[in-house]
């Protein structure tokens, strides 16, 4: 069973490039319609500009906090001598001055760009032009005083500790290769339809179309994935483990230190997620799934042991024989349609499917994003949790340093568990909405 596919791209969609196709290339039954979307509600949300300044200023807190765990001292003993509360002489300058370049690459870049495209009067060819050379500039001049304050490290420490405090950016390149955008920014469009940094979707009814289309938000969500895994790791490492890399004094409680190191950067990596995958993003990956659609292996053995039962039996298998016919690329199948692939029986599963089967990354895309309120669900307990566990651990604490840790983090957490409670909240209202209506579309076309 099979939906006649037309060569039209919606025109709210991207850019992808309409192919002529003969109409009998594709197999014509008009039973099922492509899926209906609900128009996603217009929400305001904070610009990359902005995201990036609250992380460089978690980042930079945290920092100043892991060194203070570090270098504190005892000042409110009687007998002791020393009259501060942070040994302040024992901080490497330079390193402190390398952590917090690093951190604010991105915030400064974003400024940078901001303001060009506050910019009027200016043509596209210019700004790319601009864009560009800001790009090549800045991250010179970055590297330029990141080196020279990795070689005034050095001269004062050995050379291990010196490529401890490197390494993560050699990391980078076997990771992304020389790819400057990625270092700059936490997203970036890559090959595709974008539009103010977010990948647009086709609503066509052409399988080759949709499956091209389904490649290029797969990329991007692979690559931001791979983008949220390593920032963190890599705010976590310069915050929460260089420091004590570079202790001068040994006499610190290492176990609270790599406890707060990790606190650190379960928070970074539920900031980055809600930065990364906001609600609109997600719905962008809904639409595209539901065009998709999944496809279902069938157990063939039950189905010969059935059909073998009884002359019924018998009959009600030749009737699904029948209607299944061998899968073809260039179709969109109905739900619930049987195809043969590879020798196997599959079942079409969602509103239309145009999915290869056994293709895993189909599956996983379908599985993923059919209905996201699953991953919201889950990264709210995940940020409700630690919210709790810093609540509770502020309660429970009683040294200085520590409460001043755990009060900045835990409301810092709170602004990242208010974003991912409301995307949680809005798509489950408007997805549970779409169900329930492509729910009674069907009882009413059965009928």
């Amino acid at each position: 069973m099979g939906v006649e596919s037309h060569n039209e791209v919606n025109s709210g969609g991207g850019s992808h490039i309409a192919r002529d196709r003969n109409s009998s290339a594709y197999n014509n039954i008009d039973a099922a319609p492509m899926p209906k979307h609900i128009p996603f509600p217009e929400f305001t949300g904070s610009s990359e500009l902005i995201n990036e300044f609250v992380m460089f200023l978690f980042i930079t807190f945290a920092t100043a906090m892991q060194f203070i765990n570090i270098y504190r001292t005892i000042w409110w003993v009687p007998e002791s001598n020393t009259y501060h509360a942070v040994n302040v002489y024992l901080i490497e300058p330079y390193l402190v001055a390398f952590i917090v370049l690093l951190m604010s690459r991105r915030f400064l870049f974003c400024l940078i760009i901001r303001t060009q495209d506050l910019t009027q009067n200016i043509t596209i060819e210019k700004r790319r032009f601009y864009k560009k050379a800001v790009r090549y500039s800045f991250t010179c001049l970055l590297l330029l005083i990141l080196g020279i304050c990795a070689y005034k490290i050095y001269l004062k420490h050995t050379f291990m500790p010196v490529f401890l405090l490197v390494y993560p950016l050699v990391i980078y390149v076997l990771i992304f290769g020389f790819q400057i955008e990625s270092f700059l920014r936490s997203s970036y469009e890559v090959e595709g339809a974008y539009f103010n940094g977010m990948p647009m979707h086709c609503c066509s009814s052409c399988p080759d179309i949709i499956r091209e289309e389904i490649d290029v938000l797969r990329n991007d969500f692979n690559i931001r994935f791979k983008q949220i895994l390593f920032t963190s790791l890599l705010n976590v490492y310069y915050a929460g483990i260089v420091p004590c890399l570079f202790a001068a004094s040994m006499y610190y409680n290492t176990v609270w230190v790599y406890q707060n190191a990790f606190y650190v950067w379960i928070s970074c990596l539920t900031m980055a997620f809600a930065f990364g995958f906001p609600a609109k993003y997600s719905d962008i990956m809904h639409r595209a799934s539901l065009h998709l659609g999944y496809w279902s292996q069938m157990d063939m053995r039950a189905i010969g042991g059935n059909s073998g039962s009884s002359s019924a039996s018998s009959n009600n298998s030749n009737s699904t024989s029948g209607s299944t016919t061998v899968w073809k690329a260039n179709t969109v199948w109905t739900q619930n349609s049987v195809v043969k692939f590879d020798g196997e029986l599959f079942s079409s599963c969602g509103p239309v499917t145009v999915a290869v089967p056994r293709n895993s990354s189909h599956s996983r895309f379908y599985k993923l994003f059919h209905n996201p309120t699953t991953m919201y669900m889950a990264l709210t307990g995940i940020q409700a949790s630690i919210v709790l566990t810093g609540l509770v651990a502020l309660y429970y604490t009683l040294e200085w340093h520590f409460i001043l840790s755990f009060s900045f983090t835990t409301l810092t957490n709170q602004f990242t568990f208010f974003k991912i409670m409301r995307d949680y909240l809005v798509t489950k209202r408007i997805y549970t909405s779409e169900i329930s209506i492509a729910e009674q579309t069907k009882a009413f076309n059965s009928n």
